[in-house]
């Protein structure tokens, strides 16, 4: 489609995003890199980024829509009409009529496993009506991600590298769980481009680790970098053996 924006956006993030009804949570996209942030915000921070957003970066930067109470009320008014006891619909129609209705609407159904289920999957495809809807509008266009790449990198690295945060170069391992050895870990660390959002992506990269690396046991940390890539950290206590180790500050 000529004109749209294209970029690899993990459509799961982007409709949790637009199901948070927090107004406390404020979500933007890179329209660069794809990916999603959640500020959790005060009002001087909230007027802070919108600032931001909305001057020096607007052209970078777009604000995902907060979950909408009206929006929220229609999705709920129209499943009452798809449900074919009366006696329950009346009690929907009375658990909406009021405000704090999402709670009141969700505890009537809760009593009704049936109908609470295909709810789910009713407001599950409403959300996905509104990002696209969203998505439209905004002129974009959600393209595969690509295939994630795996590069070890060492401690000297992480210590001396401008890209990482500041506030992250100290973390490492501190602690074997089994033995409470405090040193002597050999450690091993590997960047990768995205962190994986599926089960097939994990079970890649766990696989990958193992079989290519040598890694069974990892974690991963996100927001390391200024982008969507993730630090995998990997420990073995020199003293017991043990792959159970602490990472901290």
């Amino acid at each position: 489609m000529s004109g749209k924006i294209e970029l690899p956006i993990d459509l799961k993030e982007l409709c949790n995003a637009f199901e948070d009804s927090s107004n406390d949570h404020r979500y933007y996209l890179d329209l660069e890199t794809g990916g999603i942030t959640l500020d959790f915000l005060d009002a001087a921070e909230r007027e802070e980024l919108d600032e931001m957003v909305d001057e020096a970066s607007k052209e970078r930067y777009r604000y995902l829509p907060n979950a909408e109470s009206k929006v929220g009320n229609k999705d709920m008014e129209e499943f009452i009409e798809t449900v074919k006891g009366a006696k329950l619909k009346e009690k929907l129609h009375i658990a909406i009529a009021r405000s704090g209705a999402f709670k009141r609407f969700k505890n009537v159904l809760t009593s009704y496993p049936n109908e609470i289920e295909r709810w789910f999957k009713f407001k599950d495809v409403k959300i996905m009506d509104h990002v696209n809807e969203w998505l439209e509008e905004e002129g974009i266009e959600i393209i595969p991600q690509k295939p994630i790449e795996i590069r070890e990198i060492s401690p000297l690295e992480i210590s001396d590298s401008k890209e990482i945060e500041e506030s992250w170069k100290g973390f490492c391992a501190r602690g074997c769980l089994k033995c409470d050895s405090e040193e002597g870990f050999k450690e091993r660390y590997f960047v990768i481009s995205r962190c994986p959002d599926s089960e097939e992506e994990e079970h890649w990269l766990d696989e990958t680790l193992k079989n290519k690396f040598g890694i069974k046991y990892q974690g991963i940390t996100a927001g390391i970098f200024n982008d969507s890539r993730g630090l995998i950290n990997s420990a073995v206590c020199r003293k017991c053996g043990s792959k159970d180790i602490f990472f901290d500050f």
